[in-house]
């Protein structure tokens, strides 16, 4: 029993050496390398390189979820948007024109060139307008009068058959058909092609261009000249050029053209205040109020206001001061001063054919 327990002792302490461990460990791997196929070696060694920097990182622990997304190689790529399209240029087609073609880009940054190429491209979710003026974020389709050709919504209107194509103003055209431009700076050559735009308001007229009635006035915000708002309606060869006179009579808001930022534009706005109590003709305010909204003077006990001069009324009081000895006519009524009292009287409701003067008697009355 103690025999047994004594070399049980000896093993243990020959176990807990570390001489002990790099013996067995040399014939494992002396063991290994003899039973390994020619050419595995490096194999071997590729392999035990991840293990050995693994022991030495600080990273994550191996075998854990961690450590093995951290393996994983990076496959993901950056997301870049899409993709800029807008190419937008002038005066020539994106590919060579046919020979005999001559490309159209005028006023246009996106859209057909005439000559089976395009103007630009629109950005990603954008529109070309149908004249290829604009980019829209919007669809606005429209195929009226088109044969053939875009629908302004990234679509077609329709195609044309076999041995036509398709002109610029969306009509269909014989293949052999021979256009002409000669004398003409815009409008159509007889084939569907375009001799040309105007530009900007201008419009066509028997391939000339002529500029319209609205020219240099600001569609949206009018124009002023003076007193007169100038606005226009229309365009191209129906447009039509407005004038109103904000200080036309009788002008009783001393009105005249301006910017109202009420609504964003030119309009019929009130002048600066004028305290004097005088028309914009320099006639005397008698009564009622100046531009301030202030009282000018009053009339007679009985009598009217009537813009800026006291009207006489019936049964007002009167006086030589305030009204003439010779009365006067009031169209067919007959006004005059009685015992100081105004007194009118409508001649043809007395039988008579109206009111005038008499030069026998030197005053107005009933004829």
């Amino acid at each position: 029993m103690s025999s047994t327990w004594s070399v049980k002792l000896r093993w243990r302490e020959l176990v807990s050496r570390p001489r002990f461990f790099a013996l067995v460990s040399l014939l494992l791997c002396v063991s290994c390398s003899a039973a390994k196929p020619v050419g595995e070696d490096a194999a071997v060694a590729a392999d035990a390189a991840p293990a050995d920097a693994a022991a030495e990182d600080a990273g994550p622990i191996a075998g854990s979820d961690a450590a093995a997304d951290s393996a994983k190689p990076d496959t993901a790529v950056a997301d870049t948007g899409p993709p800029d399209l807008d190419v937008a240029i002038g005066d020539a087609g994106l590919v060579t024109a046919p020979d005999g073609c001559t490309p159209n880009c005028k006023g246009k940054i996106c859209g057909p060139n005439g000559c089976g190429a395009v103007c630009g491209f629109c950005k990603s979710g954008e529109f070309c307008a149908a004249d290829g003026s604009k980019c829209s974020g919007f669809c606005d389709k429209d195929c009226t009068n088109k044969a053939c050709g875009p629908d302004g919504c990234n679509g077609v209107c329709g195609t044309c058959a076999s041995g036509l194509h398709c002109g610029d103003d969306f009509k269909c055209y014989t293949d052999s058909c021979v256009g002409s431009c000669a004398g003409k700076v815009c409008g159509d050559d007889g084939c569907g092609k375009t001799c040309g735009l105007c530009a900007g308001n201008d419009f066509c007229d028997a391939g000339q261009c002529k500029a319209n009635a609205c020219k240099g006035i600001d569609a949206q915000k009018g124009n002023c000249e003076g007193d007169f708002l100038i606005a226009c309606t229309g365009s191209g060869a129906a447009a039509k050029k407005l004038t109103k006179d904000c200080a036309a009579p009788p002008n009783l808001q001393n009105l005249t053209c301006g910017w109202d930022p009420a609504v964003n534009k030119n309009a019929c706005i009130a002048k600066a205040c004028d305290p004097s109590c005088t028309t914009d003709a320099g006639d005397k305010i008698v009564c009622g109020n100046n531009a301030c909204g202030k009282p000018c003077g009053a009339c007679a006990d009985g009598w009217k206001c009537n813009v800026t001069a006291c009207a006489p009324a019936d049964g007002a009081t009167c006086t030589l001061s305030n009204f003439a000895q010779e009365g006067q006519c009031q169209g067919s009524v007959w006004v005059y001063c009685n015992t100081g009292k105004i007194k009118m009287v409508d001649c043809l409701k007395m039988g008579f054919d109206s009111c005038g003067w008499n030069g026998a008697a030197a005053k107005f009355e009933c004829k």
